[in-house]
């Protein structure tokens, strides 16, 4: 892969973390509303068997909580399971204060959204079923939520009233929490939901983009491979050409540059294949960026000497390191270049860094990249040159991604194109993506 990316944590355990917090707010109405019960209304309730109850959302409560911390994955059913528990334990809290009639039975509108949003439909109808099944049972069966027989005695129609308004009120305050939490918890779980399947379209593209890399260097090193046998080939007729027409100095000096184009060519198979083997066994080192950009603008300059080139260091003080291998060499120098082929007579190079970054700017007064084209550079056999391949740039974006950087190029508003290579400084950063 050409990132370390990893995958955030798992949709099905951020959902669950959030489920927790919502259980949390849920247990905190309940609590309040069972203390109001006793406390206020005096009414006739099995608050025994409500203690156990609450006792045991808090020990699921809790159970979750310290289940989040494990690394073991969580899984639909799982959350499907915890669901399926709060419906149960939820009803049986209902049965035992009111039923149908308390007004918090619009919760499970909360529980019932929430695997809307999260769970596979099968899941969801399931909820939606067993939340119906619920509903309609406390509609017949419940134990009735009354306020005390010494308070009705007292003052009858005062607490028929009274009773009624606050029936009133808890059905606005259960209404308004489930909005909240629907609009909040449910809204992040989706976009939970949304972000992982970012990363996986991510992680698809890169593994096409290693696909692409490895099928590019398994056709280089078969055409060093087969290139070597007619180069050797070529430099064998040659020889015996110069043997033969030694009396001919116009014929010689024609071979002679012959011969020179095939040891050209020879000379870079070989080197190819070297510095393919040292980038295997070498590990990356650490260099100054001033020292290395400058190293390198020098190797180039000989290079390209047809190039006329002016650089400029904008930052100051002592210069950060950076972890430098041979691949990410020749990335830079690819950009050098096609700089270099869109306007020999002008390339302007600048150097900037900060603590985290460092930033390498190239600017050519080219023609600039044709806007239909600016989407697609950078990938494979995509090139504004007329006898590129495309392959410079492609390579480069896949080296420089390596080292965790990035290479951005915009049309300049004065003209002609801007290259932008930016790479962390970071020594765990750079190491641990080579």
């Amino acid at each position: 892969m050409l990132f370390s990316t990893q995958l955030p944590l798992s949709a099905a355990r951020e959902n669950l973390r959030r489920l927790a917090a919502i259980r949390a707010l849920a247990l905190l109405a309940i609590m309040s509303g069972v203390y109001y019960a006793h406390r206020y209304m005096q009414a006739p309730l099995s608050y025994q068997i409500l203690a156990l109850l609450i006792s045991m959302m808090l020990l699921v409560a809790v159970v979750t909580v310290l289940r989040l911390r494990s690394a073991w994955p969580v899984t639909d059913i799982e959350y499907f399971a915890q669901l399926a528990l709060d419906v149960v334990l939820l009803t049986a809290l209902l049965y035992f204060t009111g039923g149908s009639t308390n007004p918090f039975i619009s919760y499970y509108l909360v529980l019932l959204t929430v695997s809307a949003a999260t769970l596979p439909w099968r899941y969801t109808w399931l909820i939606a079923g067993s939340t119906i099944a619920a509903y309609s049972f406390l509609v017949f069966y419940y134990h009735p939520l009354t306020v005390s027989d010494s308070l009705i005695m007292m003052e009858p129609m005062h607490h028929q009233d009274s009773f009624f308004n606050r029936h009133i009120l808890g059905m606005w305050l259960t209404f308004v929490a489930s909005a909240l939490l629907i609009t909040y918890f449910v809204v992040r779980m989706a976009q939970a939901i949304r972000e992982q399947e970012a990363v996986l379209s991510q992680r698809r593209e890169l593994e096409l983009h290693d696909e692409q890399l490895l099928a590019m260097a398994t056709l280089a090193a078969g055409a060093a491979h087969e290139l070597s046998t007619p180069l050797s080939t070529m430099a064998v007729v040659i020889g015996e050409l110069q043997n033969e027409q030694a009396d001919d100095p116009a014929l010689l000096e024609d071979l002679k540059i012959l011969d020179d184009q095939v040891r050209a060519c020879k000379q870079t198979l070989q080197t190819m294949v070297r510095k393919s083997e040292a980038s295997t066994r070498d590990a990356p080192v650490r260099v100054a960026v001033d020292t290395y950009i400058e190293s390198l603008l020098e190797r180039w300059r000989l290079m390209r000497p047809d190039v006329s080139s002016r650089f400029t260091l904008d930052s100051e003080g002592a210069s950060p390191d950076i972890s430098v291998d041979e691949t990410l060499s020749q990335a830079v120098l690819n950009l050098l270049n096609n700089a270099a082929d869109a306007s020999p007579a002008k390339v302007e190079i600048s150097l900037s860094w900060t603590p985290q970054r460092m930033l390498l700017t190239i600017r050519d007064f080219g023609g600039g990249i044709p806007l239909e084209l600016a989407d697609k550079m950078g990938k494979p056999f995509v090139t504004t040159k007329r006898k590129g391949f495309g392959l410079g740039l492609f390579l480069s974006h896949a080296t420089v991604a390596r080292f965790r950087g990035q290479v951005a190029l915009y049309n300049h508003e004065e003209g002609g194109t801007l290259t932008e290579l930016s790479i962390p400084l970071q020594r765990d950063v750079g190491d641990e993506t080579l």
